[in-house]
This record gives C-alpha cells, structure tokens and sequence, in this order.
C-alpha cells in the first residue's frame, strides 16, 4: 500500500511540475506578444505622425496655390476693371 501512495505523490508532483512548465511558456509566449504588439503600436504611432505631417504639408500647399490662385484672380479683375472704365 506503501509504494501506491508514494507513486501517486510522485505522479501528483510530476503532473504539478508539467503544469507548471506550460505556464511559463505560456507567460513567455504572452510577453513576447506584448512586445511585439508594443512594437507594432510603436510603429502605427511613427506612421500617424508622418501621415499628420504629409496633411499639414499638403494643407499649406494648398493654402499657398489658393493665395496665389486668389490674387491672379483680382489681378485679372483689377485690370478688366481698368479696361471697362477705359472704354466707357
């Protein structure tokens, strides 16, 4: 009766170290997850700023060729002005 127990015991304790063993992989499979996903984040925030800065640079661009867009605009007007009281 003796030896049963004992191997019982042992087959608990061997049963408890394997358990064991896959949670730590287990705890190693996560933390890699998380650095990765740290890494990804890491890499979506550097995307999102050079997105925000590819707007801003179209953005002023494009209030530039409004301006010059604008004033070639009332240039033109200026002058066809110009020209109507000219001929009246």
């Amino acid at each position: 009766m003796k030896k049963v127990f004992m191997f019982a015991a042992v087959a608990a304790m061997m049963v408890a170290a394997v358990a064991c063993g896959n949670n730590n992989s287990k705890k190693e499979k996560a933390e890699e997850a998380t650095e990765n996903c740290c890494e990804e984040t890491k890499s979506v925030e550097e995307a999102t700023k050079d997105l925000g800065k590819a707007v801003e640079n179209a953005t002023n661009e494009a209030v530039e060729n409004a301006k010059e867009a604008t004033t070639e605009a009332i240039d033109k007007a200026a002058e066809a002005a110009k020209e109507a009281v000219k001929n009246n």
